[in-house]
């Protein structure tokens, strides 16, 4: 096969633990070394991330930025200095399989209008259960992982397209990601995989699911697990309500943001419940931000809108959105 000259970009936040992991599976997949470079993008960390890499890793390429700007942004402003044609985000708190790249780049051979390919990935600390294969779109704006908490089975082993992939690892042609906007800025970090990949389709390419890469995934890179907990919820509420008003047909928004409201609605009652109060002022503040926004909201769906190919009814017919039943299943799965 040929091996074209790929980007592979690590955004890093405070994440020296998880470098070195990283970087030496890295070193031990089976793509030509000359055929790829690796970037790797600090936010501004405090944690002397720069100084080890610089010192244990000399073949990463390191662009020290001047803040923290998030996943969005700091993906964004690496790819303007990647060489290659196609980029890959990985997470800094991974391990990849030896056939991790070369899978990915194998996947735009399946079809023509593929712009998109994303990583099967597992749990780090129970490499038999998944974290994502694939995943597809909901009717709340978020995306979810299909196969979420599942043991690892066939059925999982299927490449096929889907609404979205994780971007824990995704590989995307670098011509296409500038031509779809790159990541939305706005989003700092959560769903902005699930806008990138919704636009993919909206503007008529495919997003594909390859289960031969493999990635095990530590989850909490830079945001932990537990100590930014509302900031999460706060960012994904903003966040995918800014996908349903950019991103769906007049007639769908209204239905988007009423099963939405419904289910923010029992989120509440479930943390009040659970004697978890100050998880639900987060929900509010993420609602308030988004309001904020609606005017360069308005500005972004109109371009979107503009240059789409594809009607909601028609991504319908490629599965990749999730029905409200599915959603709702699925959402069980998540603790919030």
């Amino acid at each position: 096969m040929k091996f074209p000259f790929v980007s592979i970009i690590i955004l890093n936040y405070n994440g020296m633990r998880y470098l070195k992991e990283c970087f030496s599976s890295i070193r031990k997949i089976n793509y030509p070394k000359n055929r790829y470079e690796v970037i790797m993008g600090d936010n501004n960390s405090r944690d002397d991330s720069v100084a080890y890499v610089r010192k244990n890793f000399p073949w990463v390429r390191v662009l020290k930025l001047d803040k923290n700007y998030g996943f969005a942004e700091g993906n964004n402003k690496c790819v303007e200095h990647a060489k290659g044609k196609y980029v890959v985000f990985l997470n800094n708190d991974t391990k990849v399989d030896k056939n991790w790249l070369i899978e990915l780049v194998k996947g735009f051979d399946y079809d023509e209008k593929i712009a998109v390919c994303g990583s099967k990935l597992l749990f780090y600390g129970k490499p038999n259960i998944i974290n994502s294969a694939g995943g597809k779109m909901t009717w709340i704006g978020a995306g979810y992982n299909i196969g979420y908490k599942e043991k690892d089975q066939e059925k999982f082993n299927k490449l096929n397209f889907c609404g979205n992939v994780c971007g824990a690892s995704l590989i995307i042609r670098k011509d296409i990601f500038k031509k779809l906007g790159k990541f939305d800025s706005d989003y700092f970090a959560y769903c902005e995989d699930t806008d990138l990949c919704w636009r993919a389709w909206l503007y008529g390419h495919k997003v594909l699911y390859v289960p031969d890469s493999i990635v095990y995934h530590k989850l909490g890179g830079s945001f932990g697990q537990k100590e930014n907990f509302n900031l999460k919820i706060c960012l994904v509420q903003k966040n995918r309500l800014a996908n349903i008003v950019k991103n769906f047909e007049s007639q769908n928004i209204l239905k988007g943001l009423c099963i939405s409201a419904a289910y923010d609605l029992s989120r509440a009652i479930k943390f009040l419940l659970s004697k978890k109060p100050q998880n639900v002022l987060p929900i509010f503040r993420g609602n308030i931000l988004f309001c904020k926004s609606l005017n360069r909201l308005m500005q972004k769906r109109k371009e979107i809108q503009k240059r789409k190919v594809l009607s909601d009814s028609s991504l319908w017919k490629f599965n990749v959105f999730a029905s409200l039943f599915e959603s709702l299943k699925e959402e069980k799965k998540y603790s919030f």
